[in-house]
């Protein structure tokens, strides 16, 4: 009997003793951070560039898993109360909105993540305390090549009766399809608050329209095949298009719509310690210069230098930060699911 009972006191010593050296919040393996996000190119990028020099760095390992939409990934968090059994997700600045209210994000201040502090206002705002924003894009105008003897300037090309045909029409259950709409809206005087002109313009090109894509990939068909004519897309994703089909981007005159890539804790996750060393490792200077060359992006600190023709179509500057429109995510999560319902009824 004493054997056994020594036998558990010092494996529960073990257990203390270990539990005692983790530099875990909550309490589980300290050299391993378990991250969500994005596949594809988006993945091959993240090991690259960031997974595989953050562990040469610090020692902790990154699990990276491909989990789908950033929505998609909130809603796994939402659906486990803050302990989905990952430690980050790469998500929006929606979803930091969503997880400032339901309380379901663990807090990221500068005491946390000292980088932070190099993050303008105008984005830090866009946290709500509750993440970090890693990368900015912007919508803008891919078209192809050879239609076009000079880049179009204005959305109103979409609707030109030499192109419509061509269009495509995201669906609003991806934020790229809200910013469109909203774009949409704006040529006739509506706006996120207004957003009938939008859906009477989408109502009027699903007429001639190519193709309804429910995400971004949905497009790449479309580009490999050279029917597309014009579409809304995100410079991230269009810079590589950019480079292996007969497709390229420009930014409209009337300006554009800010998507901003965030990065945000669970609120119940393991290592929360390690996920704020990751958060203020990307936010270092030469790591957001290198994934905005690697990923076609603009950082989230400025003062950084880039090439001209990079500067040229990324948001790079505070002054170009400025200008950029970022919607109010309030606004959108109250209505996407109401103009998810005006946009099926109008595309049909």
């Amino acid at each position: 009997m004493k054997k056994f009972a020594c036998l558990a006191l010092a494996l529960g010593l073990t257990a203390t003793l270990a539990a005692c050296a983790s530099t875990s919040t909550g309490g589980g393996a300290a050299d391993e951070l378990v991250i969500e996000g994005y596949g594809a190119e988006y993945q091959d990028i993240f090991e690259k560039e960031i997974a595989k020099p953050f562990t040469e760095k610090t020692g902790i390992k990154i699990k990276y898993t491909a989990a789908g939409s950033a929505s998609e990934q909130y809603a796994a968090i939402r659906a486990a109360n803050g302990d989905p059994g990952f430690d980050l997700a790469v998500m929006t600045s929606l979803e930091l909105y969503q997880g400032s209210r339901d309380r379901l994000l663990a807090p990221v201040t500068t005491e946390k993540v000292p980088n932070l502090a190099r993050v303008p206002r105008k984005l830090r705002e866009k946290t709500y305390g509750v993440g970090a924003i890693q990368d900015v894009q912007q919508v803008v105008l891919m078209y192809h090549r050879s239609l076009f003897p000079k880049p179009p300037t204005s959305w109103q090309a979409m609707w030109d009766p030499k192109y419509r045909s061509g269009t495509l029409i995201f669906n609003p259950a991806n934020i790229l399809g809200v910013y469109a709409m909203l774009s949409a809206a704006e040529l006739d005087g509506g706006g996120i608050t207004n957003t009938e002109p939008g859906f009477a313009r989408i109502k009027e090109l699903a007429k001639y329209a190519l193709a309804t894509p429910q995400a971004s990939a949905g497009a790449v068909p479309y580009m490999e095949k050279g029917t597309a004519t014009l579409f809304p897309y995100l410079d991230g994703r269009a810079a590589i298009y950019a480079r292996t089909t007969d497709y390229d981007y420009t930014v409209p005159s009337e300006s554009s719509y800010a998507s901003l890539g965030s990065l945000g804790i669970p609120a119940r996750a393991a290592n929360k310690d390690a996920a704020y060393k990751f958060i203020d490792y990307w936010l270092s200077g030469e790591v957001q210069r290198r994934w905005a060359l690697a990923y076609n992006v603009g950082p989230a600190v400025t003062g950084l230098q880039f090439p001209a023709d990079f500067a040229a179509k990324h948001i790079t500057t505070a002054e170009k930060l400025d200008k950029i429109k970022i919607a109010d995510p309030e606004t959108i999560t109250r209505n996407r699911t109401a103009w998810g319902r005006q946009w099926a009824e109008a595309v049909r």
